[in-house]
């Protein structure tokens, strides 16, 4: 059985009404703000508010409203950026556009001089690889243009095979590197560095769908539902060989693979509860769903247990819903798994007056990457209400990635744009303490390669 519902609907509809409501699917956030008033972005420095401003500025600009950026002078604003964003800085209004052309290439001067020798150097041996790179590639898949389809999937397959390794050491090698020398810079240090780095790079990397996508940020954020599916499926791909070839390498860095681990991890805590639970069907609820694979794989390969399971699927992306709805619904009829889709807001969640009672009190409760962009206020307010939705006996697991093994941190930054609030394991547990009463069980678990850590509370 599927059903897609609004929280709204759970609180205030009997069950037996619930499973026959329409969702009211969520705005994007950049259609939210009404226009004619002041409405202020906040946020602590990882939590993507440049981000938020720009899609404002597109969405205007697609009104044909006027757009005024303010600033101080030598703010952070770097024009080619907004414009690789999608912005129209020929329409876009700045209030210092009178300042002297020769003003503007003083600040411009006086940044690249900012950047320092060692790291421009860097920079320039890494293009150098890249340019070396993509070179040989274009003309192996030259040399294929007239093959049959046949041949030149099969020939490409195998190219992608020699030359993924090479490419993947080399450039796992500038992950390092890079920590190496930026995790130490001030705030201002990173915006001199990252735009020197992104006007040099930037137009290779992004030659991987996976890290185009994080870059530009197609639904306004990183991390999508359809991020996730590719790192799911097959990682060859993109447009040409070099493209398919860095995409493997995107692909297969710490934390994609962190978060390719996470499907066994899951599916391992349902099934282990579900062998503690065997005379009833398991209440579970996934907070920020997402594409929901490790639903997908139980399902898949142990159709015995649907019967035995009753999960509430919750997201504020409208299409990461409807992606559920068509992967997830076939499947809930055919092994006879209750399936509720529910799109929802990360604010109506913490401003739910019971999630309990909108939920139903759940055996299993799990987050796999959502925590990652909330501030520690938002965090502690989500866990207590995930907390209050909890069954006595219940357990939640709530995903974060780790401060101290995440080598792909300042890649990810630098390359895709693409920040995540990092916590360590003892942060976790500090969060933890702000819980109304003592859990039965509070301990940080982790995935294989320890990127991905779980904090485990049990009541």
């Amino acid at each position: 059985m599927a059903a897609v519902i609004p929280l709204s609907a759970l609180e205030s509809r009997p069950r037996h009404e619930v499973d026959r409501e329409a969702d009211a699917r969520p705005k994007a956030l950049n259609e939210r703000v009404v226009p004619g008033r002041l409405s202020e972005l906040a946020g602590g420095r990882s939590s993507g508010r440049t981000t938020a401003a720009v899609s404002l500025v597109i969405r205007a600009q697609s009104l044909d409203e006027p757009v005024v950026w303010v600033q101080p002078r030598n703010g952070s604003l770097y024009p080619p950026d907004l414009a690789d964003s999608g912005v129209d800085l020929d329409a876009l209004y700045r209030l210092d556009r009178r300042g002297s052309i020769a003003e503007r290439l003083h600040t411009a001067v006086r940044e690249h001089e900012n950047v320092s020798q060692e790291f421009k150097a860097w920079v320039a041996d890494l293009l150098d690889f890249f340019e070396a790179t993509k070179q040989c590639l274009d003309r192996e898949e030259a040399t294929l243009a007239d093959s049959d389809r046949w041949t030149r999937e099969e020939a490409t397959r195998d190219c992608i095979a020699e030359a993924a390794p090479i490419v993947c050491e080399r450039l796992n090698r500038a992950s390092v590197e890079l920590t190496d020398f930026v995790a130490d810079f001030e705030d201002d240090e990173h915006g001199q560095h990252r735009r020197f780095y992104r006007r040099h790079l930037c137009k290779f990397y992004h030659r991987a769908p996976l890290l185009h996508r994080a870059y530009y940020k197609p639904l306004g954020y990183a991390g999508d539902y359809e991020m996730m599916n590719m790192l799911y499926r097959d990682h060859g791909e993109g447009d040409t060989l070099f493209g398919k070839v860095l995409n493997v390498y995107a692909c297969q860095e710490a934390a994609a693979q962190a978060n390719i681990n996470r499907i066994k991890y899951f599916n391992q805590r349902i099934r282990a509860l579900l062998s503690e639970n065997p005379e009833r069907r398991l209440r579970i609820a996934s907070i920020g769903c997402g594409p929901s694979h490790e639903i997908r794989n139980l399902l898949e390969q142990h159709p015995d247990l649907g019967d035995r399971i009753d999960i509430a699927l919750v997201d504020q992306e409208e299409r990461a819903i409807e992606y559920c709805e068509r992967t997830l619904a076939p499947l809930a009829a055919r092994t006879g798994a209750r399936i509720h889709f529910i799109g929802e807001s990360i604010r109506r969640l913490l401003t739910a007056r019971s999630l309990g009672q909108a939920l139903g009190k759940r055996d299993l409760i799990y987050s796999a990457g959502l925590f990652d962009y909330l501030s520690d206020r938002s965090f502690e307010a989500l866990l207590r209400a995930l907390y209050s939705a909890t069954a006595e006996g219940g357990h939640m697991y709530i995903g974060n990635v780790n401060l101290a093994t995440n080598t792909t941190k300042w890649a990810m930054e630098y390359a895709s744009d693409w920040y995540l609030i990092h916590r360590t394991k003892e942060q976790l547990l500090d969060l933890a303490r702000s819980l109304p009463t003592d859990p039965r069980i509070l301990e940080v678990e982790s995935e294989p390669l320890g990127v991905n850590l779980f904090l485990h509370i049990a009541r």
